[in-house]
Order: structure tokens, then C-alpha cells, then sequence
């Protein structure tokens, strides 16, 4: 007699995505300010950006977004979608990058990382 797993019939909520993390097929995590839909199963590499650019690609994307990081900060990971305030100013990452080691650098460092989203005054 065949067996059924249920919770394979439809997506499964596993919520931030995790490395090394075993995931299986109709998974769906938030990386970033985005949601995921494993089209694979496999074990998550150290980075997400890994699997996600390997061709066939181990996820597709479901539901693009933002996620609000609050101020900019030194030797930060910041994923594409991330917004943070910096002198009064938003600013949405368009490269994820680690940050400048220094407040000194600044968001600067990586201007070319980041899109004004919205001006303000600090």
C-alpha cells in the first residue's frame, strides 16, 4: 500500500532560512525581505546566495519585500531588499555586502550597494 505524507501536498512554512538546514521541496523560507519556494531538496550551504545562483537554481522566488534593519551599522551582512536609516536618510541595499569595518567609512564604502529610498531629515 502506497504511503502519504500529508505535508508534502502543499507548502511548508519553515520560516528565516537557516545554513545547513536539510529542505525539501515546496519549503518555503524568508531570506532578507523575501519569500522562497525550494524547488529541490538539499542541505543549505553556509551562504544562500549559493544555492539560489546555481543553475538549476534550489530556489525560486515566491513574494519579493523589504526588511527594515534600523539604523547602518559596521560589519553588517546585508542582503538585497534591506532598508536602514543612515544621516537622516532610508536606504534599500541593491548588492548584498558585508559594511565598512569603521563608522568612519560609512555607508559610503559600499554607496554602490545602496538606492536612496527615502529622504529625510535626521
Amino acid at each position: 500500500m502506497a504511503e502519504f505524507k500529508l505535508g508534502r501536498i502543499r507548502f511548508v512554512w519553515k520560516g528565516a532560512w537557516s545554513a545547513s538546514t536539510v529542505y525539501y521541496k515546496d519549503d518555503v523560507v524568508r531570506f532578507g525581505g523575501k519569500v522562497y519556494l525550494c524547488q529541490t531538496g538539499h542541505t543549505a550551504n553556509a551562504n544562500f546566495n549559493v544555492d539560489l545562483d546555481i543553475n538549476p537554481t534550489k530556489w525560486n522566488l515566491m513574494a519579493d519585500g523589504q526588511r527594515w534593519r534600523d539604523e547602518w551599522s559596521t560589519v553588517t551582512v546585508y542582503e538585497e531588499g534591506d532598508l536602514v536609516k543612515y544621516g537622516g536618510i532610508v536606504y534599500v541595499c541593491i548588492d548584498g555586502h558585508t559594511s565598512a569595518a569603521t563608522a568612519t567609512l560609512g555607508l559610503e564604502n559600499n554607496s554602490a550597494a545602496w538606492n536612496q529610498f527615502v529622504e529625510g531629515t535626521d
